[in-house]
């Protein structure tokens, strides 16, 4: 198997060539998409791709799971085709500024998908997210620990949404043969 610097050495030469082009040629171009022009889409992913590896890069987390370089890559390819196809340009945002979230949560979804064996729906996992960034913004601010009803105003839910959430975290995987047994156990004493 190749080391994942070679490979990202090796994808990046690939595309050295390919020039990045302008937001007015990016703009031509997205005006051209929506009108079904598929040359048009091929050009303008073709002349981002090298924004991929320079946003998966910066994504570290990455680096720590089970999932190869080249699979990570793809994904973030897939997203910037996802984004090309979407994307409606309007006061001169450059289409890098668009792409960026798309192929960050396509990453980010990949990884979440691959990282444990045992895991929460991606909505969920998305919302602890969202809670524990709130949560330490709140912390900051208010220089304590947030009660469940300030947090829950920010996250817009109710106190007991996050006391639910707060009751993801931490939680141990339990094994179905331990719990049975303890069932059978309870029973037979009863």
């Amino acid at each position: 198997m190749a080391n994942e610097n070679d490979i990202k050495t090796d994808y990046l030469q690939s595309l050295y060539g390919i020039r990045t082009l302008s937001t007015q040629e990016e703009h031509d171009l997205a005006k051209k998409i929506q009108e079904g022009d598929e040359n048009a889409l091929e050009k303008l992913v073709i002349h981002n791709l090298r924004f991929v590896p320079h946003v998966v890069t910066k994504m570290t987390a990455w680096q720590h799971g089970k999932t190869p370089l080249e699979d990570i890559l793809a994904i973030g390819n897939e997203m910037l085709l996802v984004a090309a196809m979407r994307w409606k340009p309007y006061k001169n945002v450059p289409f890098a500024g668009y792409a960026r979230p798309f192929i960050e949560r396509g990453v980010r979804r990949e990884l979440d998908n691959t990282s444990n064996a045992i895991r929460l729906p991606i909505n969920i996992m998305e919302e602890l997210k969202r809670m524990r960034y709130n949560e330490r913004s709140l912390l900051q601010m208010l220089g304590r620990n947030p009660t469940a009803a300030e947090l829950a105003e920010v996250l817009g839910c109710n106190p007991e949404r996050v006391h639910q959430l707060k009751g993801y975290i931490g939680r141990e995987p339990i094994s179905l043969d331990n719990l049975n047994s303890e069932n059978l156990q309870e029973e037979n004493e009863e």
